[in-house]
């Protein structure tokens, strides 16, 4: 886990944010379902979706801009080697927040089934 938020960047900090609140908001739908705890749940779980789009740009950006400079001061790799590397480490913020979107479909799941058994 820590891995995925040093690959990932500062903009993990916020996507972590964004979900935890997503999955808490989840977890009150699901114990006492309701249209209003149901919007803001949907409401985070978009804002979520799309920090992990908005940190995935940054992180292939960065890759970018930096990976010429990183091609210069290690010259035994190549820049296929530089690219595949970065596109990996881009890959981190997908990782993480589309888990914790599925979570929040899972969870909220829950809460659309007591909604409809009411």
């Amino acid at each position: 886990m820590w891995n995925l938020m040093l690959e990932g960047g500062f903009p993990m900090f916020f996507l972590l944010a964004f979900g935890i609140a997503a999955l808490v908001s989840a977890a009150r739908y699901a114990r006492l379902p309701g249209r209003r705890r149901l919007s803001i749940t949907l409401a985070l779980a978009l804002a979520t979706g799309f920090t992990t789009l908005t940190a995935t740009c940054a992180d292939l950006s960065a890759v970018g801009h930096h990976a010429h400079s990183y091609l210069k001061a290690h010259p035994e790799t190549t820049m296929s080697e530089v690219l595949l590397q970065g596109l990996a480490e881009s890959m981190s913020p997908g990782i993480l927040g589309f888990t914790l979107l599925s979570l929040v479909a899972l969870i909220a799941t829950l809460g659309i089934q007591r909604e409809a058994l009411d």
